[in-house]
């Protein structure tokens, strides 16, 4: 169970990463990636989905670690 952790921590990281590398080769701005917590990024809706997707697998990951914890598993 501790492998399917890992596994889908380092997956998760590995879309939004992907998603952001993306942006950066299609527009060529880094501040924005920087400074994603204002609304200076514009996903493609491609990119929008990878990350999206990224950052599930990341939520499956914490979930799946809680289980763990709470269940002993």
């Amino acid at each position: 169970m501790a492998y399917l952790q890992s596994v889908l921590l380092l997956l998760g990281l590995a879309l939004v990463l992907f998603a952001y590398g993306h942006y950066i080769h299609r527009t060529g701005d880094w501040g924005g990636v920087l400074r994603f917590w204002t609304r200076g990024m514009t996903l493609s809706v491609v990119e929008f989905k990878i990350q999206r997707a990224g950052l599930l697998v990341l939520i499956l990951a914490v979930v799946v670690r809680f289980c763990q914890v709470l269940f002993q598993w």
